[in-house]
C-alpha cells in the first residue's frame, strides 16, 4: 500500500483544486459524540470555503491538503480508494447541450460493517486547471467496465477486496479545452451529528481537510449523435 505523502509544494502560481480531505481516517467516533450547534455551522462554512478556494479565491493553503499519486490508496471516513485515471468526452445532455463527460477510473471497497455507497455528490471535485473550471461528481459506478448499467451494484460490500469504481462529472463544452490531466479532489470523512439543532443525526460528512490528485486525461471521440 502506497501511503499518502502531505503536500509541502510551495504557493504555486495557478493553484489547483483545494477542496478535499487531508490525513488518512485512523478510527470511528462514537455515535454518542454530540457536537455543539455552532460546530455545525463551523464545519458547513469550512465546506463553502473549501468549494470557493476550488474555484480559485483566497490565499493557496497547503495545510489542508495531503497529495497522493495517481493509483496510490488513501482512506477517508469508510472508505479505501485509489484513483488512477480519467477519461473525457464531448457529448450531449439531455437537454441537447454540449457537455464533456468525465469519468475518473480507479477502485473501492468498504472497512464498515455494512454495505456503504459513498454521497459522491459531498465527496467528489474535479477541476481544471488552467481554465479554473469545477464541478462536483454527478455519479458514480461500481464494477467491472462490461457490467456498466447493469450488474456492476450499487454499494461497497463489507469484507470484500477493492472492485472497479467509476466516479463522473459534467461540465458545460465552453467551460474549458482539455489538456492531458485533471485535478480530482476527495473530501476526508468524519463521523458526526450533521444537524443543525444537533438531534442525533449522525452520518459520514466532509471536513475541511481533503487528498488531492493530478490524474492523467484521455480524451476520447465525440460521441454527438
Amino acid at each position: 500500500m502506497t501511503e499518502a505523502v502531505r503536500s509541502t509544494d510551495e504557493t504555486p502560481a495557478t493553484p489547483g483544486v483545494d477542496p478535499t480531505p487531508g490525513p488518512a481516517w485512523t478510527a470511528q467516533p462514537s455515535p454518542q459524540r454530540t457536537w455543539p450547534w455552532f460546530v455545525s455551522i463551523a464545519v458547513a462554512l469550512a465546506l463553502v470555503v473549501g468549494l470557493v478556494w476550488a474555484a480559485g479565491g483566497f490565499e493557496y493553503r497547503d495545510d489542508l491538503e495531503t497529495a497522493v499519486a495517481p493509483g496510490a490508496t488513501f482512506e477517508t471516513g469508510p472508505y479505501v480508494f485509489t484513483f488512477s485515471a480519467a477519461t473525457i468526452q464531448k457529448s450531449k445532455n439531455y437537454k441537447d447541450e454540449q457537455i464533456w463527460t468525465l469519468i475518473v477510473t480507479g477502485t473501492g471497497r468498504t472497512t464498515a460493517e455494512e454495505s456503504l455507497s459513498p454521497d459522491y455528490e459531498d465527496l467528489f471535485v474535479a477541476k481544471d486547471t488552467p481554465s479554473g473550471a469545477y464541478r462536483e461528481a454527478e455519479g458514480q459506478e461500481f464494477g467491472a467496465e462490461e457490467s456498466r448499467g447493469s450488474s456492476g451494484g450499487a454499494h461497497f460490500t463489507p469484507g470484500l477486496p477493492a472492485i472497479p469504481y467509476r466516479v463522473t462529472f459534467e461540465f458545460p463544452a465552453s467551460d474549458f479545452d482539455p489538456g492531458t490531466s485533471i485535478v480530482f479532489v476527495a473530501w476526508e470523512l468524519e463521523w458526526r451529528d450533521v444537524s443543525l439543532l444537533q438531534v442525533d443525526d449522525f452520518r459520514w460528512a466532509p471536513t475541511s481537510h481533503y487528498y488531492r490528485l493530478e490524474l492523467p486525461m484521455r480524451r476520447l471521440a465525440d460521441d454527438l449523435d
